[in-house]
């Protein structure tokens, strides 16, 4: 892989470990082989080809960054660590959207959460495709296809009561918790809680860092992240629609 630098995976895996939660989805982009490196050295990494066609960029100067960039292929959309990635994905990537800032957090506890006993998790597979995009708040997001093949890869578990479908969470391209839905007539009774702690349990055996990304308006995901005991970075973190083939 042309451009990586394993000492800087190494440093990021020890501020992570050192509770720097800003480093956590370009150091899980890479630690889980999420996509492709093709940039990986002090200050600037940025990996391509996740969920296909997607980019994640962590760049600490504007212009080196750009000038990488420039002699990449316009992705479909790029996630951003640090304003001057911002600035790099909007200089190479003519047309690129306004950057949607979000909050990152993360699960850097030593234990898991506890998992409620009632409620038993199951991965959906793809014969739940409609019933999914049905009842996902931003069905907008994502086209049928790439429901279809995360429900096929086992990335979205499915919260049972007494045998009843009554919420699901799933998992992003790029590694983050998400999609997390519970169904009306089911809510305020910890199903939320309980499909999140369940994602964070299977993300800690898996010897992975759970994290999630939450708009800053979302208060009542906020304050379920807090109740898990997620901790918050403080750093700049967003997307950037740039176009390119899906």
């Amino acid at each position: 892989m042309a451009g990586v630098d394993r000492d800087v995976s190494v440093w990021l895996a020890r501020r992570v470990a050192a509770g720097d939660v800003d480093l956590v989805p370009v150091q899980q982009v890479l630690a889980r082989g999420l996509g492709r490196p093709v940039h990986v050295a002090p200050g600037l990494v940025y990996v391509d080809s996740i969920g296909g066609a997607d980019g994640f960029l962590w760049a600490e100067d504007a212009a080196e960054a750009a000038a990488l960039l420039s002699r990449c292929p316009r992705p479909a959309m790029v996630e951003v660590t640090g304003r001057a990635a911002a600035e790099a994905v909007a200089r190479a990537f003519h047309g690129s959207s306004e950057p949607q800032g979000h909050l990152v957090c993360a699960y850097l506890a030593a234990t898991q959460p506890p998992v409620a006993d009632a409620l038993e998790i199951r991965p959906l597979g793809p014969d739940h495709a409609d019933l999914v995009i049905a009842r996902y708040s931003h069905p907008e997001y994502f086209s049928r296809e790439e429901i279809v093949r995360r429900l096929a890869a086992g990335t979205i578990d499915g919260g049972y009561l007494d045998g009843e479908l009554v919420g699901f969470i799933g998992m992003h391209a790029e590694g983050s918790m998400g999609m997390l839905e519970v169904f009306p007539g089911w809510r305020r009774r910890g199903v939320a809680l309980a499909l999140e702690a369940a994602k964070i349990a299977s993300g800690l055996a898996a010897g992975h860092v759970p994290w999630a990304q939450v708009f800053p308006e979302n208060r009542a995901s906020i304050a379920l992240q807090h109740r898990l005991g997620m901790a918050f970075g403080s750093g700049y973190q967003a997307f950037l629609d740039c176009g390119g083939p899906a």
